[in-house]
């Protein structure tokens, strides 16, 4: 998988790529959905897991590469490792979970999602 094949951004958080509670973080979620941003967010982050192979990437390693805060660039990468375009290893790297794309899990352990409910929406996370 070397790229993700669709037109539009992927929104499990009932219909919005997650946002943190508040009425302002909806209506700016919201918007940045609409507009593209999380859809671009969401190609880049998979190319550039894509393209470390099985050396991976964290979080943090995407918010300095792209300038992200952090709530943007771990919820670009959890929406992509919830949704299987990538993976989350139990390995970690300055303290930061390694992404990776799931050919380069190589023998790794891998950590499993926890399935929370979203205190905003009851959604399942």
């Amino acid at each position: 998988m070397d790229e993700i094949d669709f037109a539009e951004p992927i929104l499990p958080y009932a219909g919005t790529s997650g946002w943190s509670g508040s009425d302002s973080s909806l209506a700016a979620i919201i918007a940045q959905d609409k507009d593209g941003r999380t859809l671009t967010q969401q190609r880049t982050a998979f190319k550039w897991v894509v393209e470390a192979g099985c050396f991976g990437k964290t979080w943090r390693e995407l918010a300095l590469r792209t300038g992200w805060h952090h709530g943007s660039a771990s919820r670009t990468l959890s929406i992509l490792h919830k949704e299987g375009y990538i993976v989350r290893l139990k390995e970690t790297r300055d303290n930061c979970a390694i992404y990776v794309a799931p050919n380069c899990v190589d023998g790794r352990e891998i950590a499993q999602r926890k399935v929370k409910t979203c205190k905003n929406c009851g959604h399942k996370l």
